[in-house]
């Protein structure tokens, strides 16, 4: 006599299918795939494919099969001591899911430099959030410039769900690339403090010229152009005597400034002089 079973998806405890707001589908047979998405991002906890046995029972129009059809047919099926056929999780064109789904862990093509996790990062708009993940890692643990600014530039697109994980990476990339991890760094991280510091005090010397030393030396001059002015148009002694004392002291007033005015550019000559010589080492590495 035919016994005909109900067909009824089996979902595994923990299904990352339903877990971390996964996108899921349910096909026309009942079963539930979970989507990759790539246009915005795979949100997919990359172990999908665990999740695709689905217990096979009877025909997916519904019409009852025989148990010898099932392995035949379909092939890939596992019989569990309940006496239920469940679809094995392999990757291949017999997996529901297959192509939508993350690469199986071991054929994952994974970055290995800052060079692809650069590229995972911010230049393919497919890569799943494992790769992602990895990427993330590399960089917050390689301890170069490089890193760093690849992690800067990646926070402000960074996946939602990979925010928090992108922020912490980008702390520890900021750490290691400050702790010098042998003597060679060291002696270079100490020219570059060097370096910098000249290069703040250059930057003082010549804000101070073009915010406070240059405008008060146009300014006397001006003065004194006005109080010569005055002076020449003076119609007796007594008003002579007056002006020209003011320009004597607008005079003194323009040569101060002016000594300030070379002291401070010699201060920045002198700074990038030192600047200069401190890159040719940094360019030689010694």
């Amino acid at each position: 006599m035919a016994v005909t079973l109900a067909w009824t998806p089996w979902v595994p405890p923990f299904d990352p299918r339903w877990g971390d707001s996964a996108t899921v589908i349910e096909d026309e047979h009942g079963r539930l795939i979970e989507t990759a998405d790539c246009g915005i991002r795979c949100p997919g906890c990359g172990i999908c494919c665990a999740g695709y046995r689905d217990v096979v029972a009877a025909d997916y129009a519904g019409v009852e099969e025989y148990e010898a059809n099932l392995k035949l047919v379909r092939g890939n099926l596992v019989k569990q001591e309940s006496g239920s056929w469940y679809r094995v999780a392999t990757c291949g064109q017999t997996c529901p899911g297959y192509d939508h789904c993350c690469q199986p862990f071991e054929q994952r093509q994974r970055p290995e430099t800052v060079a692809d996790a650069r590229r995972v990062l911010l230049e393919d708009a497919t890569a799943p959030r494992w790769a992602m993940q990895e990427a993330l890692l590399i960089l917050a643990h390689e301890g170069t410039a490089e890193a760093v600014a690849t992690l800067e530039a990646y926070m402000p697109v960074a996946h939602t769900k990979l925010a928090g994980f992108a922020e912490c990476a980008q702390d520890e990339g900021r750490y290691f690339a400050s702790v010098p991890r042998n003597t060679e760094e060291e002696h270079r991280m100490m020219q570059q403090e060097v370096r910098q510091a000249w290069e703040d005090r250059s930057i003082a010397a010549q804000s101070k010229i073009w915010e406070d030393i240059e405008p008060e030396l146009a300014r006397r001059k001006y003065e004194m152009e006005i109080a010569q002015r005055l002076l020449h148009k003076a119609q007796n002694e007594a008003d002579r005597e007056t002006w020209q004392t003011q320009v004597d002291v607008l005079q003194m007033f323009v040569i101060q400034a002016e000594d300030n005015l070379a002291e401070e550019q010699a201060e920045v000559a002198l700074c990038d002089a030192m600047v200069a010589e401190i890159e040719a080492d940094l360019a030689a590495g010694s």
